[in-house]
């Protein structure tokens, strides 16, 4: 099961980071991109030169039949390799998930990305992992992506539909932050500086196929193709859109 963290530690890092870039004199969105830069940097100097993450890597090579948690955050779930750039669990394996995973070809069985690929630029780093998580997929291995799913916000703005933004977990009346439909919408497409790009099925199965997944399927909470990729964070059920791909058998 997912190990869940206190529900102030995002408030107490937001605050964080506003306070410092204050003091920088920049804005909380180029804070954040540097403070990434700087972590992914660390960790690809560790996984490279420092001989505990080496081995840790080299081991997980030599596995098959893995099944994987990217961009876990503090998420874990057991019986999976969770993957994540900050330390956030003593089971994270840190990596610097928005290009690569660090399998060799055909070693894994599945693969489930929960709410991260919103995070990833759409041209570069996007078609990047999507491409390597099709060549770490044994022939037969499912990749399960949950996003927020953009096509139900649109028509909730569209019908001017306060009651379908409830629905979607807005509260009613809409936060002072984000006052009128409008900010709704653009917080799915940016969540202030953390979300780069918003997807709905077409955007996202075309993606997937332009990588070489074939067999394309919308699921829905807590049910896929391979059962144990279905351990679906609760809190994300109202406004997710479940996607599995599978990899051809050749």
């Amino acid at each position: 099961m997912p190990v869940v963290p206190r529900p102030d530690e995002g408030v107490q890092d937001n605050g964080r980071m506003l306070r410092l870039a204050n003091r920088l004199g920049i804005s909380r969105s180029l804070l954040w991109a540097l403070r990434t830069e700087g972590e992914a940097a660390i960790v690809g100097w560790q996984s490279r030169w420092w001989w505990p993450a080496r081995r840790r890597l080299r081991q997980l090579r030599q596995q098959r039949e893995l099944l994987v948690n990217v961009g876990s955050g503090p998420f874990v779930i057991d019986g999976f390799i969770n993957l994540e750039l900050r330390a956030y669990h003593d089971d994270v394996v840190r990596w610097d998930c928005r290009r690569s995973l660090p399998f060799t070809d055909a070693s894994c069985a599945g693969i489930r990305i929960e709410h991260f690929v919103e995070h990833l630029d759409p041209r570069d780093e996007l078609p990047a992992l999507l491409a390597d998580c099709h060549r770490a997929l044994q022939p037969g291995g499912v990749l399960r992506i949950i996003v927020p799913d953009t096509a139900r916000y649109l028509r909730a703005y569209l019908d001017d539909d306060r009651v379908a933004f409830h629905r979607l977990a807005v509260p009613d009346p809409l936060p002072n932050d984000l006052p009128t439909p409008l900010d709704i919408v653009n917080h799915v497409f940016h969540q202030w500086h953390e979300h780069r790009w918003a997807y709905d099925w077409p955007s996202l199965s075309w993606r997937l196929q332009a990588v070489g997944f074939g067999d394309l399927e919308l699921t829905t909470f807590q049910q896929s193709r391979l059962p144990a990729l279905a351990q679906d964070r609760d809190e994300h059920a109202v406004y997710s859109m479940y996607v599995d791909a599978v990899k051809n058998v050749t």
